[in-house]
């Protein structure tokens, strides 16, 4: 037998096991990086001592937001509009709010996609600021809200401001 081979024969757990480790090594990274920044841009908090809260994005419409979470919400409105596969914010709720606005600002016609507690969806469009999407939701529990601002074409590129308040 070639001494070469008998060389590594006794060290045939190593390259498994090497391979083994940089996979897993992989994961926990990939994994960590993912909850260290869950959303495109800057996330948002609502607490009884911190009543509103305005956050800037950028809008890119690449995929259609009910690829993401199915057509239509729990209230039967379809899901309009593309945006980006990872929410572009989190809004976290410490208490249980009453009631809740939410606003889009932009030069566009944008569109809403809000996930919250219990994978409860809401799909928004036009709201009383006119093409800019909003949601005036009442009796939210605490927890957290992943916000996709979308754009009602496809492909289109621009800045948003959006605010948060309890009313």
């Amino acid at each position: 037998m070639d001494n070469r081979f008998r060389q590594w024969q006794g060290q045939g757990w190593f390259v498994p096991t090497t391979l083994l480790v940089a996979v897993i090594w992989g994961l926990l990274i990939d994994q960590s990086s993912t909850q260290a920044n869950p959303a495109n841009f800057a996330s948002l908090s609502l607490s009884s001592e911190l009543s509103a809260q305005r956050a800037q994005g950028y809008a890119k419409g690449t995929i259609a937001l009910h690829r993401i979470v199915g057509e239509r919400d729990q209230q039967k409105n379809m899901c309009l509009g593309y945006g980006s596969p990872t929410p572009d914010h989190i809004l976290v709720l410490k208490n249980n709010t009453n009631k809740l606005r939410l606003q889009v600002h932009s030069q566009k016609d944008t569109t809403l996609l809000i996930k919250g507690p219990g994978n409860r969806l809401y799909c928004l469009d036009d709201s009383a600021q006119g093409k800019d999407a909003g949601w005036l939701a009442t009796q939210l529990p605490a927890g957290k809200y992943s916000i996709w601002v979308g754009s009602f074409e496809r492909g289109q590129q621009f800045r948003y401001t959006v605010t948060v308040e309890a009313l």
